[in-house]
C-alpha cells in the first residue's frame, strides 16, 4: 500500500497557491508506511489525489509538496530538478562570479535540499528526513559534477528535529575561495556559518557600493561578517568600517580586504550591533549605511520584540548619515517584513524616503505561494 497523507475536510480545498507546506493541523490521517525515503500521495477526504510530496510524519510539517494533480512523479524526479537547477543557473557563472545558489529548496521544487558553489567546491545542506534519506543518491550526482570538493551539512537544529543523523564535518577546517563581481574572497566552510557566504546579498552589495560612491562616502557595514558590503565599497574607492561581534569573521575580513590590496581604506571594529556602538570610528558622519542582522525574530510571537531591537539600533546610527546618503536596513527573519523594517526606520526618527525594495538575486527562486520562501527584504532608505 502506498503512502497516502489525508486532508481534514475544511482543509481540502487545497490548492498550488496555498504554498507546498502541509502542517500537521491539517491533516486527518497518514495511512500507510511512514518512509521519508518515499513519495507520499495527498488526498482530500473523499480520496480524490491532489498532489504528491516528501514526508516528515512525527513534524509540524508532516508533507512538503513536489508536484500538483493525480499523476505520481516518475522515479527519476530528482535527478530531473537537479539537472533542471543546475542548468537553470548557468547564464550567473562568469570568470568575475563563481559563488550562486544551485539549488534553493522548495523555489526548485526540491524542499529541505539547499547546494552553494563556491568555485570548484559545492556545499550540499539537507534540512529534511526525506533529503537526508536520499544523500547517496545526491552525494553521487554531486560527486561526478563537482570539480572540487562537496561539504555535506545541516542547518542547526534540523536533525533533531526531523529526527535523521546529523553529517559529521568534513575537510577538517577548510576554506571556500570564489570570486564576486571580480572580487577574491575567502570563507571558512561549514560548519562554521551556514553553507559559507549569504550568496543571497551578492547583487544588493554591489548596488550598495554604487550608492556609496554617489555620495562620496564613507561607508559603515554594520554586520559586515566576513567583508560583506564593504568590500565592495571599497573596491569602487569607498573608505569603509566594518562592524561585526565575531572576531573570527573580522579576521577573514580583514584577511580578504588584504587579498583584494583594499587594506588602506578598511577599518574594523569588533562591536554588538545592538549595543552602544560608541567606538569613535562609528562616529561618522557616512554617506552609507548597511545595517544587516542575523535572523532576530524566528516567529510571529518576535515581531513586536524584533522590530523594537531595530528601532533602538538605528535610533543610534541613522543620525551618523549625511543628508542625501543611504541607509539599507535588511530582514531575513520571514515574519519581520518590509512594514516592520519602515516602522523600525520611521520610529527611530528622521526624515527618510525607501528608494529601493530589494530581495535575493535570480538564483534565488521562490515557488509561488510559499510565503516563507520569501525571507529576504532589503529596503533601501535615502536621508532627506
Amino acid at each position: 500500500m502506498s503512502t497516502r497523507v489525508e486532508l481534514r475536510r475544511e482543509a481540502s480545498r487545497y490548492t498550488p497557491l496555498d504554498g507546498p507546506w502541509i502542517r500537521k493541523r491539517q491533516i486527518s490521517k497518514i495511512w500507510g508506511a511512514a518512509d521519508p525515503a518515499s513519495l507520499a500521495a495527498l488526498t482530500d477526504y473523499r480520496d480524490q489525489t491532489l498532489a504528491w510530496g516528501l514526508l516528515a510524519p512525527d513534524t509540524e510539517i508532516p508533507l512538503r509538496v513536489i508536484s500538483f494533480g493525480e499523476k505520481q512523479p516518475p522515479a527519476d524526479w530528482l535527478t530531473r530538478r537537479l539537472d533542471a537547477a543546475l542548468a537553470a543557473r548557468a547564464p550567473i557563472s562568469s570568470p568575475d562570479t563563481t559563488a550562486y545558489r544551485e539549488v534553493n529548496s522548495e523555489g526548485d521544487g526540491l524542499p529541505g535540499l539547499t547546494v552553494d558553489r563556491y568555485g570548484d567546491d559545492r556545499v550540499v545542506q539537507v534540512a529534511t528526513a526525506a533529503m537526508a534519506s536520499r544523500l547517496p543518491q545526491l552525494r553521487e550526482y554531486f560527486s561526478g559534477r563537482t570539480p572540487g570538493r562537496v561539504f555535506v551539512t545541516s542547518p542547526t537544529g534540523a536533525p533533531e528535529r526531523e529526527s535523521f543523523p546529523a553529517p559529521a564535518p568534513e575537510h577538517g577546517d577548510a576554506t571556500l575561495e570564489f570570486r564576486e563581481h571580480g572580487l577574491v574572497i575567502r570563507v571558512p566552510a561549514p560548519p562554521a556559518q551556514k553553507t559559507g557566504a549569504y550568496l543571497d546579498q551578492r547583487d544588493n552589495r554591489r548596488l550598495l557600493a554604487e550608492l556609496a560612491r554617489r555620495t562620496g562616502g564613507p561607508m559603515l557595514d554594520v554586520g559586515c561578517h566576513v567583508g560583506g558590503f564593504a568590500l565592495h565599497a571599497a573596491a569602487l574607492g569607498v573608505p569603509t568600517v566594518g562592524v561585526d561581534q565575531s572576531a573570527k569573521a573580522l579576521a577573514h575580513a580583514a584577511a580578504n580586504a588584504a587579498a583584494n590590496d583594499l587594506t588602506e581604506r578598511m577599518r574594523w571594529v569588533e562591536a554588538d550591533m545592538f549595543g552602544a556602538l560608541d567606538d569613535p570610528g562609528l562616529a561618522g558622519p557616512f554617506g552609507a549605511l548597511v545595517f544587516d542582522p542575523p535572523k532576530i525574530s524566528s516567529s510571529a510571537r518576535d515581531v513586536v520584540r524584533a522590530t523594537g531591537a531595530m528601532t533602538g539600533a538605528l535610533a543610534r546610527l541613522l543620525p551618523r548619515v549625511t543628508p542625501g546618503g543611504f541607509a539599507a536596513v535588511c530582514s531575513c527573519s520571514h515574519h519581520l517584513g518590509r512594514t516592520e523594517l519602515d516602522t523600525a526606520v520611521l520610529s527611530a526618527g528622521g526624515l527618510w524616503t525607501r528608494v529601493h525594495a530589494l530581495g535575493p538575486g535570480a538564483d534565488h527562486p521562490v515557488w509561488p505561494g510559499h510565503v516563507e520562501g520569501d525571507y529576504l527584504r532589503v529596503n533601501v532608505y535615502q536621508r532627506r
